[in-house]
């Protein structure tokens, strides 16, 4: 009854000797309770049985419940009731179904079921897959998932043929499996474009998860993977690789990952595999004649069968298209909707191209659309494959495309696909591209539109060669860190170095003659990134759109230069002194972006740019003047110049009606903020950290609907201006580490859409009393603000210091609430918190009291969270809320009981560490006991944390040292298996990072599982037990960690058609974290367990 219960599905098998069970009809009631309940699917299937035999109960039915009744069974009718429900659902009915051929049938319930569940969950059709199945399961063979080891597998085979698909969708399906999981597609192209150096970061990033990571070089990025990825256990997936030395710095050996890592490399070459000692290698087949059909029809027809007419023609297209995927879906997506005249002359004209032509079979895709699509088309092959669809779209607009239906055209024709929000385009479909247009251009670079190449570029601006003709050029070349070298000559490390693979072919500096782009007049498209050019331009084509030059060399832009189409000018790390002088008329300008221009002095005149809609000026850190121009600019969306640390002043007024967000942040000199001359109602953000604000002028209230304002650590501010309460949609307020700020508006309340107020480490000596009106404040976070609790009741002595509020009853949203370090003492909370009836979170930490009001705790019916870490006086626990389920009270020094805890069903999280007059083992047993009852309530995790070296004899397996050992007996893994507790005995410990998305990130502790088959094969698992809510580590005190993890946490990637846990005969645990291990002890834990606890 418990598989039926966590199942998200049931298959029904209703026979004609099926209600002659007892136990079938059971589980059947069983299975629509949970249908009613929880939403569970039910599909039935009536085999060899008619549907209306089941819903009224007759025949061998019928029969069958006169038994029952005669044996004087009181379930009839709940089993009645069920079989009807049933029997009206939809199904499958076998005897009408593909004249009761049961193959078929079988797979019609299996695709029919997986629709139901949501089929993958990557944007790959089932088309797509038509002939992978086999496929797949070879690679699922080489790959060995479950077992130890670091495998390598490499996938090989011609363009279009299903590489990259096939690894796709083996990734989707597994990555799960994995603490770490990436596929790195296109590594060929990213490589040439983005440097291995970056390809290493996204790759580290990703299995890392860590956010902007950044690399330097070759060599730290080689060095960081083998030393952070060397104890993981990964799935890695390289797509599209042609070179060994991008094996060499993405996945060199082994040893770079832990066990049970599976890397897989999708390449064309297969003696590249043979080279970097792959020892499993899959070629890819080209699809069978029938399969080809089935694909081609689902393209060329969308449904199943063409009529007679065009079948023969369909054979010849699957003849000429020799079983290659990509081939098949761009033909029939050209084919689809022609009359028979129009396939005949394509299928005439597919007879003149020669099979070693595979490119000029897939150009009728490009022919067959309007002059614009494909514009937008060899656009996207030169210059946008893999990126943001959004992106790509903004630059196509610039040059009028209409890109929105464009693209859209394109992803029918099959030309294109979007992928987690980018465009991609399969290497074929690329190449043709490229094809084109370098045939208009009889195969001379200086008289291609677009210019896509590095050594191509170099060319034609070296020898000053461009023509009329280039529309387009992007300049991306590889990035190497001259820092290796240096290192080498050093000799730093060289001891180790076995040799380092690089290749300067596409490094170094492009000569550019000052007028390199006075002959291409058409250009529209300018891009430059990562090249250094030897030459600042005298002359820019005045049919710019798009200018992206990373590293400008000029001081401003040429002055003959008009720019009159110009819509976005990006300059990164420019040069840029004065982007230009006095007033330019640029009318279809829309985005600046001069960030990290570190010699930028002032911002030029924009009364010329009326359409501007984004200025970007992020860390530009010898800028000292906006010029007043930019307050006038009523389309600008987005202003942002954080990290200007040397900008003094803004315009004196603006008035920059359609603005969503400002960003000042980190302007640590800017001293006045504006006035805001009329309404501005669509500034959202307004982001001012770190700045030198004292206050903010009365006409704050201007900005009407702005939803978050941060002025955390603004040293300065002394005060906020009353009109900010009139600020109706204000949803954050943060003024964290205003070390002048005493106090906030008394009519705070006024602020009716507050969701959070951040007050942390601010001298706030007194909290309004309006704050009760605050209806959807959902977080409030105090800590650390020392000065609050001036404001006492007269019933209390003014020597009892803390935090009072005169009401919080009318907080009926909060969840969170941080009075964590406010020096509160006893007496110091007067407030009833058991009137937040929504409170889920509470950080009492560091603080005074030597006991809480059971009145001001026990009623928060909601409260999950107590934090309570370092109240060094606290002696006792207070009364808590039945519901609580973690309480963190690590270094409460002075707890001398937690007997009280044992009473709270559904506590599955208890950290103690440090609170050395805790000794009562009895006790500790008594509250294990009970968490492990209310473990078939919650089904989760459970951890205590607590000072001791004593395992329970509760624990079967114990072992003094790093790990302990388990002999598993046969058929150990059942359904009443619910996962394995843990005791670990340990005098020093440094936790891992565990978010939980409470007060602050929690910590915990990683459990591994080592297992051996009955074969000798091993694999290697692992979850994390939270154990903390505080950011202490434990040093030279013996400490007692108790923990359950849930099987499902462990086993469920192995337990299916394939693998399943009863092949093991032992398992090791240990840990791989740094800790001082003085014992283990381990149990299985079963459901009978639980019951007994």
């Amino acid at each position: 009854m418990r598989a039926i219960e966590e199942s998200r599905i049931a298959l029904i098998i209703f026979s004609r000797n099926y209600a002659n069970s007892i136990w079938c009809l059971d589980e059947l009631v069983k299975i629509m309770e949970c249908k009613n309940l929880n939403g569970q699917i039910v599909f039935p299937v009536f085999y060899d049985v008619d549907p209306s035999t089941v819903r009224k109960q007759k025949s061998s039915f019928g029969e069958a419940f006169s038994s029952h009744e005669a044996h004087g069974c009181f379930k009839l009718q709940k089993w009645r009731a069920a079989l009807e429900e049933a029997a009206n659902l939809s199904g499958c009915d076998l005897p009408n179904t593909a004249n009761a051929h049961e193959a078929k049938v079988i797979k019609q319930i299996v695709e029919d079921i997986l629709a139901k569940l949501g089929g993958q969950r990557h944007a790959i059709n089932a088309e797509n897959l038509v002939g992978m199945e086999s496929q797949m399961q070879k690679v699922y063979k080489m790959l060995g998932i479950g077992f130890g080891g670091v495998h390598f597998v490499g996938i090989f085979g011609m363009s279009g043929v299903g590489k990259t698909t096939l690894a796709r969708v083996i990734y989707d399906n597994i990555s799960s499996q994995f603490e770490g999981a990436c596929f790195l597609h296109e590594v060929r192209d990213r490589s040439e474009k983005q440097g291995l150096a970056r390809l290493q970061e996204i790759l580290l990033s990703k299995i890392l998860v860590i956010k902007d990571l950044r690399i330097n070089n070759l060599f730290e990025g080689v060095n960081m993977h083998r030393h952070r990825l060397r104890y993981k256990k990964v799935l890695l997936v390289l797509d599209d690789v042609d070179h060994i030395d991008q094996l060499e710095v993405l996945a060199q050996k082994r040893e770079w990952f832990g066990s049970g890592s599976r890397i897989i490399i999708t390449t064309k070459d297969k003696h590249l595999l043979v080279k970097h000692d792959v020892e499993k290698i899959y070629k890819m087949r080209t699809l069978s004649d029938d399969e080809s059909l089935e694909l081609f029809k689902q393209y060329a027809f969308k449904k199943n069968h063409p009529t007679k007419k065009f079948e023969d023609l369909s054979a010849q297209v699957i003849k000429y298209t020799a079983g290659l995927p990509l081939a098949l879906k761009v033909l029939g997506s050209f084919l689809y909707g022609r009359d028979l005249a129009e396939w005949r002359s394509e299928v005439e004209r597919l007879k003149q191209i020669p099979e070693d032509e595979i490119l000029r079979k897939l150009e009728p895709s490009f022919t067959g659309l309007k002059s614009i699509d494909q514009k937008i088309f060899l656009d996207i092959a030169c210059f946008f494959t893999g990126k943001k669809k959004d992106s790509v779209t903004r630059v196509l607009e610039s040059f009028n495309f209409s890109p929105i239906i464009g693209i859209k055209v394109l992803m029918e024709k099959s030309l294109i696909t979007i992928s987690e929000g980018r465009i991609l385009m399969h290497q074929l479909i690329q190449e043709m591209g490229w094809h084109i247009v370098r045939r208009e251009a009889f195969d001379y670079p200086r008289r291609y539109s677009r210019l896509w190449k590095s050594e191509d570029i170099s060319h034609v601006l070296a020898r000053n060669m461009g023509t009329e003709k280039i529309e387009g050029i992007s300049l991306n070349l590889r990035k190497m860190l001259t820092d290796i070298s240096h290192a080498l000559e050093r000799n730093l490390g060289t001891e180790k170095i076995k040799g380092i693979p690089l290749n300067l072919t596409n490094v170094k500096e492009v000569n550019v003659s000052a007028t390199a782009f006075m002959p291409m007049t058409r250009l529209r498209f300018l891009k430059i990134k990562n090249a250094y050019v030897s030459q600042s331009p005298d002359i820019l084509p005045s049919e710019l759109s798009w200018l992206s030059w990373h590293g400008y060399p000029s001081k401003s832009l040429p002055i003959s230069f008009q720019g009159e189409r110009l819509v976005s000018l990006k300059l990164k790390n420019s040069r840029i002194i004065q982007l230009w002088k006095g007033s330019k008329v640029l009318g279809q300008l829309k985005y600046i972006n001069l960030s990290h221009s570190h010699k930028l002095i002032r911002t030029p005149d924009f009364s010329g740019t009326p359409n501007l809609e984004r200025l970007v000026l992020e860390e530009c850190t010898s800028l000292v003047e906006i010029n007043f121009s930019v307050g006038d600019l009523k389309k600008l969306v987005l202003l942002k110049l954080k990290n200007c640390i040397n900008l003094k002043t803004l315009p004196k007024s603006i008035q920059l009606e359609n603005l969503d967000v400002l960003i000042l942040s980190g302007c640590s000199k800017l001293k006045v903020f504006p006035e805001i001359e009329e309404e501005m109602n669509r500034l959202s953000e307004l982001y001012l950290e770190a700045t030198a604000f004292s206050e903010l002028p009365a006409s704050v209230e201007k900005l009407s609907g702005v939803k978050v304002i941060n002025l955390s650590s603004c040293k300065n501010l002394e005060s906020l201006p009353n009109s900010i309460v009139r600020l109706k949609y204000l949803k954050e307020l943060n003024v964290s580490k205003c070390s002048k700020l005493k106090s906030l508006p008394d009519d705070l309340g006024s602020l009716v859409s507050l969701e959070g107020l951040h007050c942390d480490d601010t001298p706030i000596q007194m909290i309004p009393s309006t704050i009760s009106l605050l209806k959807n404040l959902k977080h409030l976070s105090l800590r650390q603000c020392n000065a609050l609790g001036l404001h006492v009741r007269s019933s209390i002595s003014r020597e009892s210091m803390g935090l009072v509020f005169s009401n919080l009853s009318g907080l009926c949203s909060l969840t969170m609430l941080d009075i964590g370090g406010c020096s509160i003492s006893d007496g110091g909370i007067l407030c009833n918190l058991g009137f937040l009836p929504s409170l889920a979170e509470l950080n009492l930490g560091g603080n005074t009291f030597t006991n809480i009001s059971a009145s001001s705790i026990s009623g928060l019916t909601r409260l999950k969270v107590l934090q309570l870490v370092g109240c060094s006086r606290l002696e006792h626990f207070p009364e808590l809320p039945r519901a609580i389920e973690e309480v963190h009270a690590d270094e409460c020094i002075s707890l001398k009981s937690i007997h009280q805890l044992a009473k709270y069903p559904t506590l599955r999280r208890l950290s103690l560490s440090q609170c050395h007059q805790l000794h009562d083992t009895d006790m500790v047993d008594a509250l294990w006991s009970n968490m492990l009852k209310g473990l078939y309530v919650l089904r989760n995790d459970l951890s205590i944390c607590i000072p001791g070296s004593q395992i329970p004899m509760w624990f079967t397996y114990k072992n003094f040292g790093e790990n302990v050992t388990l002999t598993l007996a046969n058929n150990w893994y059942t359904d009443n298996l619910w996962g394995f507790a843990f005791c670990i005995v340990f005098e020093r410990m440094e936790w891992c990072g565990l978010y939980d998305g409470y007060l602050q990130p929690s910590l915990g502790f990683p459990v591994n599982l080592k297992f051996k088959t009955y074969d000798g094969k091993e694999g290697d698992i692992r979850s994390i037990i939270g154990i903390k809510g505080g950011d202490m580590s434990i040093r030279n005190s013996e400490h007692t960690l108790l923990a359950y993890v849930p099987s499902r946490r462990f086993l469920q990637p192995y337990n299916n058609e394939v693998y399943s846990p009863n092949d093991w005969i032992e398992i090791v645990a240990y840990s791989t974290v740094q800790f001082d291990s003085k014992a283990w002890g381990t149990r299985l834990v079963y459901l009978d367990d639980i019951i007994e606890a």
